[in-house]
């Protein structure tokens, strides 16, 4: 039972390093100066039906 709970610890903390290193390649990638541009044009986005409907 003592080595299910060791597994549990390493896995739980291994889990959360994951997901703060994902979270931080993904605000990397959006917040790169170079993706400006792209990332406007995906801000854009929700609008563009209201443009292509008639602005209604």
């Amino acid at each position: 039972m003592e080595d299910l709970v060791a597994l549990y610890q390493t896995v739980r903390s291994g889990w959360i390093v994951l997901v703060i290193l994902i979270l931080a390649a993904i605000a990397l990638r959006v917040y790169r100066p170079g993706r400006k541009t792209a990332m406007e044009a995906h801000a854009r986005i929700p609008f563009a039906d209201d443009r292509a409907e008639g602005g209604n």
